[in-house]
């Protein structure tokens, strides 16, 4: 009878592992940077029963680089397990931005993905969301169809990149929380107290729910088809000047629709103007909107193609530049329509100087402002409201 039960313990112990690296096979999602330290060719072979595919540190900021990305990485292409990257983002600036993207392609060009991990506000002029796009438009053209996702907090990414992640291909929402939150994410990072079996310790990790690996890793070179997801969202935008798509009465990628597709409104006829939005599509990592303009219907329209609707108002009062100001000054507010925006003036350059304020502009959604300023009769620019 003894020897029955343990048997049986062992049957149900062996059964428990297996179900488990099944489930960790098909769910779970490691990221892991120097903390976790070199592994070793065993752990390596482990890994690769226990994950569809990881997710390395690259870089804290463009000047650090990990210290074990380069010995992980070999081991991980010597035994064929997939891999992303992701940067712990510390760009201060749009132009600071960029070049965080440039060097962290440079380190990880063979990467599956790429991952901009944006939790701390380090940005100090130029605008967040400006500064998140930014790295997000200049990774885009060296990874190809590669996906970029975005990664942040939920509270962290409202406050400071709510525009800029439309234009990424997902989201990748932290929440430690024991239910799946409702936020439209493509991974989910619900722990940091994850046991791996074949590293030995506890680590982060993150569920695959909506989406599958091939998704984020590629299917053999063959592209992954999703079902196109249609979401209620009531908002305003303007046709970017520069916009390359056009108006179509279905959403374009929407292989449900394609024999039914057909060309609404050419984007010329509507470059600069603004347009109401009452539902968002989503499918294979691209974000359309179906747009109004003064009532009528002009169709679906890609994200890359509408920037941010701005409130104007003229205004004529006197403000005082900081001692230490932070931003600087633009001839257009960045992020809206125009296709020549360019800073205009360091803001320091007026450092606790009086400046007449002639107009002020509010981004839809935001609660905060941009002043025209002008000082002694010579027009400055525009500025964030930072900067007073």
């Amino acid at each position: 009878m003894k020897i029955k039960v343990t048997i049986a313990s062992v049957i149900v112990f062996l059964m428990t592992i297996i179900s488990f690296n099944a489930k960790a096979a098909q769910n779970n999602v490691y990221d892991l940077s120097e903390w976790q330290g070199n592994f070793t060719d065993s752990q390596v072979q482990q890994l690769k029963k226990e994950v569809p595919f990881v997710i390395l540190r690259v870089q804290y900021g463009s000047a650090y680089y990990d210290k074990t990305f380069d010995h992980n990485r070999n081991l991980l292409d010597k035994y064929k397990v997939p891999y992303g990257v992701y940067s712990f983002s510390q760009y201060e600036s749009i132009s600071d931005a960029k070049n965080e993207a440039r060097v962290f392609y440079k380190r990880a060009p063979n990467a599956k993905f790429y991952v901009n991990d944006y939790e701390d506000q380090t940005v100090k002029s130029g605008g967040t969301n400006e500064a998140t796009l930014a790295w997000l438009n200049e990774l885009r053209p060296l990874v190809g169809k590669r996906k970029i996702l975005f990664y942040s907090y939920q509270s962290f990414m409202l406050k400071h990149a709510s525009e800029a992640i439309s234009a990424y291909d997902g989201y990748w929402l932290a929440a430690y929380q024991s239910t799946e939150p409702t936020r439209e994410h493509v991974l989910w990072q619900y722990t940091d107290h994850y046991y791996s079996p074949a590293l030995g310790k506890y680590i982060d990790s993150s569920l695959l729910t909506t989406k599958k690996s091939d998704w984020f890793i590629g299917n053999n070179g063959q592209s992954v088809v999703e079902n196109t997801k249609y979401y209620n969202y009531n908002f305003k935008f303007k046709v970017k000047s520069t916009a390359q798509n056009n108006f179509y009465n279905h959403v374009f990628d929407d292989n449900k629709y394609k024999r039914k597709l057909a060309l609404n409104q050419y984007n010329t006829n509507y470059k600069g103007k603004t347009v109401d939005v009452n539902k968002k599509a989503v499918v294979n990592g691209k974000t359309y909107y179906r747009c109004y303009h003064n009532g009528n219907l002009l169709g679906w329209i890609n994200a890359d193609s509408l920037s941010a609707y701005i409130d104007y108002q003229n205004i004529s009062e006197y403000k005082t530049i900081k001692v230490k100001p932070k931003n600087n000054f633009y001839n257009h507010i960045p992020g809206s329509h125009f296709s020549n925006i360019k800073m205009v003036h360091h803001g320091k350059s007026y450092a606790n100087k009086k400046v007449k304020v002639l107009a002020k502009a509010k981004k839809h959604g935001w609660h905060s402002y941009y002043y025209k300023c002008s000082y002694n009769g010579k027009h400055i620019g525009w500025i964030y409201q930072a900067a007073f």
